[in-house]
């Protein structure tokens, strides 16, 4: 693991969540999951496996982690009176017709049937991890507007990485993929899964105290961007100066931003119920708050309040309590 930054008390750096914040990668990563488990779903038939099934199984599960999703399912199934995953898996017993209304969606996007993975001798975590892989290095691309942040934050030279709970090489591929590789070398790149043993998923603080370390600033001087409950709770629980929701990235359907904003600020996965102290729904709006916290003396306050002429001149939807916002300058 690279060597630590020597901490600078009076930096601002910006610390990225990854899928669904900076590449827009949520969607074709969770719909590859959903065909995974799909044959395994206590209740599904060839009828019931439609997109709009896939789609609400995407919205609803977006940022959890994979294992999670599986012990999920592997609960509903001993519920049931079902044999395991990996029991069916073995057996080669799943149901022909939902195979193959299964194996016409994986096909879409680029993988092979499902009964041709067995010979692989893989796990359905493994099998996972390499499938998201494959399709992320050809159908991950930025989420709106992320270039031209990341690019502006570089002209400021202000300091930036990614603190994610997802592996590599699942998040350098999709770097690649999204055109990311200047901004994010390696050592600018951190995992919760990857960097620790064993993984510490959020909302364990540990990946972004990392990030924080790495990048040299203190976690309080630090900016978290995120998409999602779990990955707020990190962020609060690691005492980062503010925390930037998002509510941009393809996943969260236009009609669900307001609910997915609320969720986002109501803190129900941090230790002292923090949430998200802003929530955007297009990336460019935070500069100008990155702007506003760098120039706030430290240390910084607690809890964060904005300017109403600020949160007034961002050009999207911007999501804050009221009580935050203050007439100053």
């Amino acid at each position: 693991m690279p060597s630590s930054r020597a901490v600078d008390p009076e930096k601002t750096a910006v610390l990225f969540d990854f899928d669904g914040t900076l590449g827009d990668t949520e969607t074709p990563a969770m719909r590859v999951a959903f065909w995974e488990l799909a044959p395994y779903l206590p209740d599904a038939t060839p009828e019931s496996l439609t997109l709009a099934t896939r789609d609400a199984y995407v919205r609803d599960n977006a940022g959890k982690a994979f294992e999670f999703m599986v012990d999920v399912v592997e609960e509903d199934r001993a519920k049931a009176g079902l044999p395991s995953i990996e029991a069916v898996r073995s057996s080669a017993s799943e149901d022909p017709a939902i195979l193959a209304v299964v194996d016409a969606a994986r096909a879409e996007s680029g993988l092979p049937p499902l009964a041709d993975t067995r010979a692989l001798g893989k796990d359905i975590l493994t099998l996972q991890k390499d499938e998201t892989v494959d399709a992320l290095s050809v159908l991950a691309k930025p989420c709106d507007n992320v270039p031209s942040v990341l690019a502006t934050l570089t002209e400021k030279r202000v300091p930036f990485s990614i603190a994610t709970t997802s592996g590599k090489p699942r998040v350098p591929v999709s770097v690649v993929s999204c055109g990311f590789t200047d901004y994010f070398p390696p050592e600018a790149i951190h995992s919760g899964e990857s960097d620790f043993d064993p993984p510490r998923f959020k909302p364990d603080p540990s990946v972004y105290e990392l990030a924080a370390e790495k990048t040299g600033v203190a976690t309080a001087n630090a900016v978290a961007v995120e998409d999602s409950t779990s990955g707020v709770g990190s962020a609060a629980n690691a005492k980062i100066g503010m925390i930037v929701g998002y509510v941009g990235g393809s996943h969260i359907a236009e009609g669900s931003k307001d609910d997915h904003a609320a969720t986002l600020m109501a803190g129900g996965r941090s230790e002292d119920g923090r949430g998200a102290d802003i929530v955007v729904s297009d990336m460019l709006d935070l500069v100008p708050l990155v702007d506003y916290f760098a120039m706030l003396p430290c240390p910084k306050p607690a809890p964060m309040r904005f300017p109403k002429v600020l949160v007034e001149n961002l050009a999207s939807k911007t999501y804050v309590d009221q009580g935050r916002v203050f007439a100053g300058e």
